[in-house]
């Protein structure tokens, strides 16, 4: 099947105004991307970015009434910027094209559908991008997955408080943790780590629970990427949470912020490591 795509110059605000003129429209896809092509692959923990001026593309099939759609979409006050007709394409391909295997640490890889990875020693997780944010590629993910590429031994019991997408729950389960309790306060974020660790095969070992409902026990490992100011007023409950010689690992902190999480934490803070402007925390217990 041919296909049309029509592109509409909007600000920020007007885009959930947009995305229903496509949808009331009969576009079978929307994307959105910066008007001044700033791409963001993941957000930083706790953020939902959106550029100011965007374009915002719709996908028609070919026999769409689109002089139509257009008129429509002028009318209600946009400016159109181009319309493009396309052949047969896989569209879900072609938006995972952007993305390629990632490699943490020594062995950890986060793998999109569609790609192998032939490594001796490899530890590969399936996962590609989606709704709940978590691909690896932000500085916060991407120091937490080294921490656990190097420290995640056979047996561990994890915390992974704040889990969206479930990566770092998951990366533990592959890299070797007993068994995993990830904790969101979003429920489309715990859906996804579920469908996430089913498809890593690792899904008997990982449970998910909203942060009121879960029973207080003992972790080997915790781990927290989320905010600095969340990570202060969790202080007491995440480390009350740790097991005896149990580890705490703390990111998605900016560097001017550090000295003000540790304070929050009555323990030993071991390891800080710095990237991108943001910093990782390990900390151990008694």
């Amino acid at each position: 099947m041919n296909w049309k795509t029509l592109g509409v110059s909007c600000t920020s605000a007007e885009l959930e105004v947009l995305e229903s003129l496509f949808w009331g429209t009969g576009a079978v896809s929307v994307t959105v991307i910066d008007a001044q092509d700033n791409p963001i692959f993941e957000p930083g923990p706790g953020e939902i970015p959106l550029w100011d001026n965007v374009t915002a593309t719709g996908l028609y099939e070919d026999d769409s009434d689109i002089e139509a759609i257009k008129r429509q979409i002028k009318e209600s006050g946009f400016k159109i910027l181009f319309l493009e007709a396309l052949g047969d394409r896989v569209w879900e391909r072609e938006w995972l094209s952007r993305f390629k295997p990632m490699l943490f640490g020594e062995r950890l890889w986060v793998c999109p559908t569609g790609y192998e990875v032939d490594v001796e020693g490899a530890v590969i997780m399936d996962l590609d991008p989606g709704l709940a944010f978590g691909t690896g590629t932000h500085a916060t993910t991407k120091m937490c997955l080294e921490w656990l590429d190097q420290h995640v031994i056979a047996g561990m019991r994890v915390l992974d408080f704040g889990s969206g997408s479930g990566i770092l729950g998951i990366a533990a389960l592959l890299l070797g943790a007993e068994s995993v309790l990830a904790v969101d306060n979003d429920s489309q974020a715990l859906r996804a780590s579920r469908d996430n660790a089913e498809r890593n095969e690792v899904g008997e070992r990982l449970q998910t629970s909203m942060p009121e409902a879960f029973e207080s026990e003992k972790f080997d490992l915790v781990i927290a990427n989320i905010l600095a100011q969340p990570l202060i007023d969790l202080s007491n409950q995440l480390t009350s949470l740790l097991a005896p010689n149990g580890h705490l690992v703390l990111s998605g902190i900016m560097v001017a912020q550090s000295e003000w999480v540790k304070k929050a934490y009555s323990l030993n803070f071991v390891d800080e490591k710095i990237l991108d402007g943001w910093v990782c925390l390990h900390g151990r217990t008694d």
